[in-house]
């Protein structure tokens, strides 16, 4: 009896009465707090600041309510234009919170200069792969009088001759003149038909070869996909080409414009098997 009295009581059903209003002001301030925390429903989308100098980024951020931080800066990269933003986090696209910093690397204004490595004497490879290894881009290879073949005898910049241990700005082009041995040596002409660019590049540096003049078809719809279709001196088996030799490509994205004569040239042993089969028994 007492229980049923004790379950019928005012008392017993403020105390639930209280309870349940204290639930729910718990519950409605924990919630407004994680909301004005969480800052629930601002949320802004990272601009892509790749490209831009500091001052712009910082512009560019602040006009989203989001806050611009220096992460570092790395090594110089002549992609990307001197003071300019070569990396950011979070990325671009991605979703924050207003006030989120975003964090930049900025190219430096001035690239490290870089001692140029002892190359006289050195075969041409080992100093295209030190100049590489150390940061410089191999430029035009000049042929002189000279008995070691394929041998550094000099170091250009600009024209100019210079001498091992200058430094030069990471990224710099370093000509390389080359001895061209006791005879006046021909060598086959590398077939460059269906390389990219920077393939066909590679390809004639290897052969002692410098590019030439480089045309783009008038009609390019991707370049991602642009290949040699054309070159100047044709590509040919038999010596016909002096070290040193320009040789100008022509580049296309319209691969039917590609003559098909690749067996010819990089498997003439299959090229001369089928020939010999096709040919009419006596």
């Amino acid at each position: 009896m007492k229980l049923f009295r004790f379950i019928k009581s005012k008392t017993l059903w403020a105390n639930v009465l209280l309870i349940i209003v204290a639930c729910a002001l718990i519950f409605w301030g924990v919630n407004s707090w994680l909301s004005s925390y969480t800052r629930h429903g601002d949320n802004i989308v990272v601009p892509n600041l790749s490209r831009m100098d500091y001052d712009e980024a910082v512009t560019a951020l602040e006009q989203r309510e989001l806050v611009a931080e220096i992460m570092d800066t790395s090594e110089f990269d002549p992609e990307f234009p001197r003071g300019s933003i070569i990396n950011q986090y979070p990325e671009d696209g991605a979703t924050v919170k207003k006030g989120r910093p975003i964090r930049l690397t900025i190219n430096p204004l001035k690239a490290r200069k870089i001692e140029i490595p002892q190359l006289i004497e050195k075969t041409k490879r080992r100093a295209i792969y030190d100049l590489e290894s150390k940061g410089f881009k191999v430029g035009e290879l000049t042929y002189v009088p000279y008995i070691g073949k394929d041998v550094v005898v000099d170091i250009k910049v600009n024209g100019q001759s210079v001498k091992e241990k200058e430094k030069f700005e990471k990224g710099t082009t370093i000509e390389l003149v080359l001895g061209q041995g006791l005879g006046n040596e021909l060598s086959p002409m590398p077939y460059l038909r269906h390389l990219a660019l920077e393939e066909a590049k590679q390809l004639l540096l290897e052969a002692s070869l410098n590019l030439g003049s480089v045309i783009y078809d008038e009609e390019i719809k991707d370049s991602s996909l642009i290949v040699v279709y054309n070159q100047r001196p044709a590509p040919s088996l038999e010596p016909s080409v002096r070290p040193g030799a320009e040789v100008d490509i022509w580049l296309t994205d319209d691969y039917t414009k590609i003559p098909n004569d690749s067996l010819q040239f990089l498997h003439p042993e299959i090229a001369d098997s089928l020939n010999n089969a096709a040919a009419p028994t006596p």
